[in-house]
């Protein structure tokens, strides 16, 4: 059964890696949700994040290929539903439509107000997939004028070691 992982890949940061890995996906059929990369603390480094969709064998050996790109230090994949992750997404509504019932729904999901662009009103969710989901079920309709999510951003640290590539919770 297909299941939903994240693949934590710290590396050099390389013209054209993102574009190698991702080919490398593509071809086995892989399924990609997003995909997050960002300089770490020293400045040739990266830390790029993979949200997949895909069979536990198909993840794992490619994993082991990614691993072998020279430019890679390391790798690690798990289960989506075991790490901690976190999402943004924005909603543009129109102005019209703040209310108190609006209000309430806000402080239901625990989003806020970020903006007032051109009689629209932005509002910021930060939370996991299911709770951007809820938040956007309750906004849906009339007045929501547009919705974008960010890439996951996991908050696993990796470090580059000589222990096993691949944690996996199957």
């Amino acid at each position: 059964m297909k299941s939903d992982y994240v693949l934590t890949i710290f590396s050099e940061d390389r013209k054209g890696l993102i574009s190698i890995i991702t080919n490398m996906l593509n071809r086995k059929g892989i399924e990609m949700e997003s995909i997050n990369a960002a300089r770490t603390d020293i400045h040739t480094r990266v830390i790029i994040t993979i949200q997949l969709n895909g069979y536990a064998d198909e993840i794992k050996l490619m994993t082991l290929k990614i691993k072998n790109i020279i430019e890679v230090y390391h790798t690690e994949v798990h289960l989506l539903t075991d790490i901690f992750y976190q999402k943004v997404a924005l909603y543009a509504i129109n102005k019209d439509s703040y209310n108190a019932a609006l209000f309430t729904k806000m402080q239901k999901y625990g989003a806020t107000i970020v903006g007032y662009p051109a009689g629209k009103i932005i509002i910021q969710k930060i939370g996991r997939e299911e709770d951007i989901q809820s938040l956007y079920n309750e906004l849906e309709g009339v007045h929501l004028h547009s919705f974008s999510k960010s890439a996951l951003i996991s908050l696993n640290a990796i470090e580059p070691s000589e222990e096993p590539v691949i944690s996996m919770a199957a």
